[in-house]
C-alpha cells in the first residue's frame, strides 16, 4: 500500500476529528437573537392638533436577557416639546416605565431635538427577557402648521445589553409619525361673560357633522378664547372620537341653505351657563359672531336657582391673595397665578363678595339650552 493511498483512505476520518470540535461548539454556545427584537413607539402613527399633549410608549418585544439600554431618538423640536417627566427632580426628562426602577436613569436629558436615557435593570430583579415599556415620552404639540412631526430611533447610537455589557442586536426599529392635518372648517366668533373685566380662557368645542345623514360626527375641535374673547377654532380631518360631554342630544337641523356640514358649538366656562348652537359650515371659514355667558351657576346643575344663591352666601367673605386665577381643566392660564380664586368667585376678584351675589342674583331663573 502507497502513502498516497493510505492518505486517500484515512481522510474521512481526519476530517470528520478536525470538525468534532467545531460541533460540539457550536451546539453549546446559544445564538442570541432567535426571536425578532424591535424597538418601537406606540403609537407609530397619531392625528394631533395644536396644543395637543400626547404620550407615546417606548416598547422593547422578544428580548432575552436585558439588563441595560442606552436610547437616543430625534424628534422635530419646532413642532414637538417634551414634557418634563417630573419637574420637581433635575435631570429627569423622560417617564421610566416598569421595565426599569425609578431611580436606574444615570443619563436621562432631552436637548435640541434629542433625548439621550441610558437606564439599568434593579440588580435585585435581575435581567428582564420578554416585552414590556421601557419609557414613555410626552409631548406637547406646539406646531400649527399642518406637516408630519417625527419621532425617530438613532439605530446607529442606540444600544440594548445584556448584565455582561455585551450588545443584544436589534432586529427592526419603529418610528412614530405625529400628523397636523389640514383644518376641515375654521371657526372664528367672540364670547364674552358678563361681569368680567377679561374674557380670556372661555371653552370653544365645535363638533362637525354631515348635512345629510347619517350624522355621526366628522371630526371635533377645542379652542380657548384670547383677553378680548375672541377665538380661532380648526375642527381636524382624522381626529379620535370627540368628548361625550360636548355631543349634541340630536341630529342636526335641516335647511335648503345648509348643504355641506353643520358645526354644533358649545362654550363653556365654571360657574358661568353653557351655550350650544348649530351653525352651518359650508364654507372653509365660518364666523359664528357674538355669544355671551351669564354667570352664577356655581354648582353646575345647568341653571341659576335658589342652591347657587346659598352656596355663595355660604362662601361670603372668603377671600385669596391677588393675582388669582378660576380654574378651568380646558382652557388653564398659560402662566398661572400664584392662587386659586374660591369656588364661588364669579368675576375673578380673587373674593366672594356682593358683587358675586348680584350677578347670580340678576341671572337668577336662566339655564343653560345645552344637553
Amino acid at each position: 500500500m502507497t502513502v498516497a493511498s493510505l492518505t486517500k483512505i484515512l481522510r474521512p476520518a481526519i476530517v470528520a476529528l478536525c470538525l468534532a470540535p467545531v460541533l460540539v461548539m457550536g451546539v453549546a454556545v446559544p445564538v442570541r437573537g432567535a426571536s425578532t427584537i424591535t424597538l418601537r413607539l406606540d403609537p407609530a402613527s397619531e392625528y394631533v392638533m395644536s396644543d395637543e399633549i400626547i404620550t407615546l410608549a417606548l416598547w422593547v418585544d422578544g428580548v432575552d436577557e436585558l439588563d441595560r439600554v442606552e436610547l437616543h431618538l430625534d424628534y422635530d423640536w419646532a413642532g414637538l416639546q417634551v414634557q418634563d417627566a417630573d419637574p420637581g427632580r433635575a435631570n429627569v426628562q423622560i417617564q421610566l416605565g416598569p421595565i426599569f426602577c425609578a431611580d436606574c436613569a444615570p443619563w436621562n436629558e432631552v436637548a435640541g431635538g434629542e433625548i439621550h436615557l441610558v437606564a439599568y435593570r434593579d440588580p435585585l430583579d435581575g435581567p428582564f427577557s420578554g416585552s414590556g415599556i421601557v419609557a414613555y415620552i410626552t409631548f406637547l404639540v406646539t406646531a400649527t402648521a399642518p406637516d408630519t412631526y417625527n419621532v425617530s430611533f438613532d439605530q446607529v447610537a442606540t444600544q440594548l445589553l445584556d448584565s455582561g455589557g455585551h450588545s443584544i442586536a436589534v432586529d427592526h426599529f419603529t418610528d412614530s409619525m405625529l400628523v397636523l392635518p389640514p383644518p376641515l372648517v375654521t371657526l372664528t366668533g367672540w364670547v364674552t361673560r358678563d361681569g368680567w373685566g377679561s374674557d380670556e380662557r372661555t371653552v370653544v368645542n365645535a363638533v362637525l357633522y354631515p348635512a345629510t345623514s347619517p350624522y355621526e360626527p366628522l371630526s371635533w375641535g377645542r379652542a380657548c378664547t384670547d383677553e378680548a374673547g375672541g377665538f380661532v377654532l380648526e375642527t381636524l380631518e382624522g381626529q379620535q372620537s370627540p368628548p361625550s360631554d360636548i355631543l349634541p342630544a340630536g341630529s342636526p337641523p335641516t335647511s335648503p341653505t345648509c348643504t355641506s356640514r353643520w358645526a354644533f358649538v358649545r362654550l363653556e366656562f365654571t360657574n358661568h351657563l353653557s351655550k350650544c348652537d348649530w351653525e352651518c359650515a359650508d364654507g372653509d371659514v365660518q364666523d359664528i359672531g357674538w355669544r355671551d355667558l351669564e354667570g352664577g351657576d356655581v354648582d353646575g346643575d345647568g341653571c341659576i336657582t335658589i342652591s347657587d344663591i346659598v352656596r355663595i352666601i355660604g362662601d361670603y367673605g372668603e377671600v385669596v391673595g391677588a393675582p388669582c386665577y378660576i380654574q378651568c381643566t380646558e382652557c388653564p392660564p398659560h402662566y398661572p397665578p400664584p392662587n386659586v380664586a374660591p369656588s364661588c368667585d364669579l368675576n375673578s376678584d380673587c373674593q366672594v363678595n356682593v358683587l358675586d351675589l348680584a350677578q347670580a342674583a340678576g341671572n337668577f331663573g336662566l339655564c343653560s339650552n345645552c344637553p
